[in-house]
């Protein structure tokens, strides 16, 4: 090799190192930009409902939640109880739990929810909706509960808007979840579709002495914080102005809530794909419709064991991935370019940021010597803390006690969801589109 061509591979690995660490920080100053934002929001927001709330006020809009479950014996009865506690009126709201025709056996999620409406008939009605039918996907049990909803409606016209509201079934929302969503329907009439804040330290517990499967958590409690909210917040400004969007935002699966007629409007929840959170949000914003933020968390739980962890962020990536299939660009202009180059971006980032970081980290040091490798090192970590003390500020006490890791921990799971999404690829790749449920 030539003394030229060696300066030349240098100078090239320069370049590719001085490019990944000008990426880098870029989007750390924005992910500190956007955690002060969504921290601040949240606060304001939780502040003055607090002063305007009074307690079980009488709802104006008629809520059905639904809760989609799969052998979800051991935990659905204490998820029913958590949501006939919310403080909302009994007579307002009804929960329906959507089950799967094949869960077989003599004790099912349906029977067990059967059981739990006849020994608690007073408070909020609980019922069971069964899809039927060969395939067998979450998103296929939510319409068998929309049908269904759409036949009460029909049979009953309620007093007020129609909301439907989505749960997990381990989903543990703040009591003043409801009486929120309420609130911002009345003094924003025009609003149509709302997500919660979401955290992932509900089985904090069962996290302890997992020190990756904890760092995943709360992780994922502070990537709500650092990347969902603000661009829920981004996108209802823009649409409310008429701008374009460069990059639909999603919905969570969960801790969601919807105008009836909103759902009509893009033709229910989405019946193909994993991830119909995901796909919904797509939706929605494709057709104008804004997702206004919720400054009440619906908690829930993470996985607890790194297995577990790659499987969840192929789900997601998975999910993430049915916008190519779903976004056709209606023109070659650069309005309906910008949504395809953005998603690709952000998923590239999504799946490569190990590789990304470690070549920053390169040019750091080729540059700025040790001082700058350490330099570098502390501000991803700083943005990471900074995100966890914004999920401390702006929760519930549990989980703001919950929301705790040790020092240089929260890069791990930032290296599993790459894994996961590198997995996701992998399946596209084979053509393997199906998720087996992961045991509660």
């Amino acid at each position: 090799m030539s003394a030229a061509s060696g300066r030349g591979g240098r100078s090239a690995l320069d370049t590719v190192g001085q490019a990944a660490l000008a990426t880098v920080v870029a989007y750390t100053a924005v992910g500190l930009r956007n955690i002060a934002r969504s921290a601040r929001w949240k606060s304001l927001a939780r502040a003055d409902f607090a002063a305007r709330h009074t307690g079980r006020e009488t709802g104006g809009a008629y809520m059905f939640l639904l809760v989609p479950a799969l052998r979800e014996q051991g935990v659905i009865e204490g998820t029913l109880d958590h949501l006939r506690s919310l403080d909302y009126p009994d007579d307002r709201y009804e929960i329906i739990v959507a089950v799967d025709e094949k869960e077989t056996g003599p004790h099912t999620t349906a029977r067990v929810v059967e059981e739990y409406a006849k020994h608690n008939p007073d408070g909020a009605p609980v019922s069971v909706v069964t899809h039927r039918g060969p395939e067998q996907r979450r998103s296929l049990q939510l319409n068998a509960a929309l049908d269904h909803v759409r036949e009460r409606v029909a049979e009953e016209p309620f007093d007020g808007r129609v909301v439907v509201g989505v749960y997990d079934s381990d989903s543990r929302p703040e009591p003043e979840s409801l009486a929120y969503v309420d609130s911002l329907l009345r003094e924003q009439p025009d609003a149509m579709a709302c997500q919660q804040t979401v955290t992932y330290l509900d089985n904090d517990r069962a996290l302890t002495g997992r020190r990756t499967a904890y760092a995943n958590a709360v992780y994922q409690s502070l990537w709500n914080h650092a990347f969902e909210i603000p661009r829920l917040l981004a996108s209802r400004d823009r649409i409310a102005a008429g701008r374009p969007l460069p990059y639909p935002p999603y919905c969570m699966g969960h801790g969601e809530f919807f105008d009836l007629s909103a759902l009509e409007a893009v033709g229910g929840f989405p019946r193909t794909g994993p991830c119909d959170g995901i796909q919904i949000g797509f939706a929605l914003s494709r057709a104008g419709i804004a997702v206004h933020p919720v400054p009440f968390d619906d908690a829930c739980q993470s996985p607890t064991t790194r297995a577990e962890i790659v499987r969840q962020h192929t789900f997601w990536f998975s999910g993430n991935l049915q916008f190519v299939r779903w976004y056709t660009p209606r023109s070659s202009d650069a309005r309906n370019l910008l949504p395809v180059l953005t998603h690709t971006a952000l998923s590239a980032k999504w799946l490569c940021r190990p590789v990304v970081f470690a070549a920053a980290l390169a040019g750091a040091h080729r540059r700025y010597g040790w001082r700058g490798s350490v330099a570098l090192v502390t501000l991803v970590q700083t943005y990471y803390e900074l995100g966890a003390e914004a999920v401390r500020r702006t929760s519930p006490p549990r989980t703001a006690a919950a929301a705790n890791t040790g020092p240089g921990v929260l890069p791990l799971a930032v290296a599993f969801k790459s894994l996961g999404a590198a997995n996701a690829v992998g399946r596209m790749l084979l053509g393997k589109s199906t998720f087996n449920k992961v045991e509660r």
